[in-house]
Formats: structure tokens, C-alpha cells, sequence
């Protein structure tokens, strides 16, 4: 599996630690602000085509995972109002991965990762939200890694021997 499939991935885990990390009311608006973002740009077939031309759709999940990652770190009010906006960059960005080729897209069920909000969101009531954080700088680790890995050039031994 390659790192353009796991990019959805990791970002609706990020996700789903930034919505259990939020109110309850804010985290079920985000919730439905990605469903939305997604449907819409699934649904409309004119942007499916442009966007599935696009080679970019990894690194925009990837960016959008940093930002999502980071915005655990930021003070309530600030996580509150940029959650929806994060959901609908990540509904965004998740769509647009699923567009790709067979060879590298996405698992189907990685929106399930969203289900990480109900034991982020139990943590963090029970003022455990340190193990949430950490999660999350895991996962910003991650994506950071993966944004520095895709802009490097290829170094020998890296690719396999038949294309070299």
C-alpha cells in the first residue's frame, strides 16, 4: 500500500481526534460538514473529472492531516471555529483521493477512522486529553514525514530495479 492510499486515512483519524476533542455540538457539525464536503464533490461528475486529472490529491491530504494535527494544539476557541473548516477540507481532500486510479486509491472504509472522536472525546472528558494530543502529534509526525519524503528525489535503492 503506498502512501497516497494511507493519506485519507490518516487523515480522517486525525480527524476523528480533533472532533472528540472539541463540544459535542461542534464536533457532530464538523462531522456533517465533511459528510457534505464529500458528497459534493463525489457527486458532481464535472469536478470528478477535473479533480481526478489532478496528481496533487496525496499531498493535499497530507497538508490537510498537518493542519488538522496541529489545530489539537491551538486554544478552545480558536480548535472551535476552525473545526468545520478542517471537516471540509478533509471531506474535500478524502473525495478527491477516492478518484484515483485502482492502484493507489484509498480503502473505502477510511472514513471509519472517524469513529476515533468516541474515545478521543471519552479521554478528554475524563481529563485524559494529553493521550489525544499525543496522538495527535503521532499523526503530525506522520504527515510531515510524508510531505518532506514526496518532495525529495528518489536516491538509489529506493526504486525498485526494474525501473531503474
Amino acid at each position: 500500500m503506498s502512501g497516497a492510499a494511507w493519506a485519507p486515512t490518516v487523515l480522517c483519524a486525525a480527524l476523528g481526534l480533533l472532533l472528540g476533542f472539541v463540544p459535542a455540538r461542534v464536533g457532530w457539525y464538523a462531522a456533517m460538514a465533511f459528510a457534505a464536503a464529500w458528497a459534493l464533490v463525489a457527486g458532481f461528475s464535472a469536478a470528478t473529472v477535473a479533480l481526478a486529472s489532478l496528481r496533487y490529491s496525496p499531498l493535499a491530504c497530507w497538508i490537510v492531516v498537518a493542519a488538522v494535527a496541529g489545530a489539537l494544539y491551538a486554544p478552545l476557541a480558536v480548535r472551535e471555529r476552525a473545526t468545520w473548516m478542517l471537516a471540509c477540507a478533509a471531506g474535500v481532500c478524502v473525495a478527491w483521493a477516492s478518484l484515483a486510479p485502482a492502484a493507489s486509491a484509498p480503502s473505502p472504509w477510511s472514513p471509519v477512522c472517524l469513529a476515533l472522536a468516541l474515545p478521543a472525546h471519552w479521554l478528554a472528558a475524563r481529563g485524559g486529553g494529553i493521550a489525544v494530543r499525543i496522538g495527535g502529534a503521532w499523526l503530525l509526525a506522520v504527515a510531515l514525514l510524508m510531505l518532506v519524503s514526496t518532495g525529495s528525489p528518489a536516491l538509489p535503492g529506493d526504486l525498485p530495479d526494474h525501473l531503474e
